[in-house]
């Protein structure tokens, strides 16, 4: 089932999702954020960058004046922390649980933060959360985390 949040009668597509997740992302050390640094981030030319704001502001989460600065909105912020969390836990999970390398973590983050029910992700994070406190370990308890791993290694060998 694919999830898309709904804003003003119009779906935030995965796309304008990761435009949204960036400017929050790149807002949290400063507030606003030059339409150079989204475009760089997200590895686009200006027009198309400015073409994602622009949607963006059409449905309320951000604010730009004429070649100024991005600012989110209240709602663009919640939304925007919202999509920042579901990629970190995706991303979490890929990495800390799965052991899968970081740069690989990220791009598959990216396309599962868009389609996994939000009940799917209060059980990944519930999930994610066990076993890497498992992992931290309670005195003399098994280490479920290296061996959840390991079993997940030999398995990808017997394919």
């Amino acid at each position: 089932m694919q999830q898309h949040i709904q804003l003003k009668s119009r779906p935030l597509t995965p796309t304008r999702e990761n435009y949204l997740r960036a400017l929050y992302q790149l807002s949290r050390s400063g507030g606003s954020v030059r339409l150079t640094d989204l475009a760089r981030s997200q590895g686009v030319r200006l027009p198309t960058a400015r073409h994602f704001v622009n949607r963006l502001r059409d449905v309320g989460l951000a604010e730009q004046e004429i070649y100024g600065r991005i600012t989110l909105t209240h709602v663009g912020k919640r939304v925007g922390r919202e999509i920042s969390d579901r990629f970190e836990l995706t991303r979490k999970f890929l990495i800390e649980v799965l052991g899968v390398p970081e740069g690989v973590a990220e791009r598959e983050a990216c396309v599962m933060e868009h389609h996994l029910d939000d009940d799917t992700l209060d059980r990944l994070a519930t999930f994610v959360q066990h076993v890497t406190s498992c992992a931290a370990g309670a005195p003399g308890g098994l280490d479920c985390l290296a061996n959840l791993r390991t079993d997940a290694k030999a398995n990808a060998r017997r394919v």
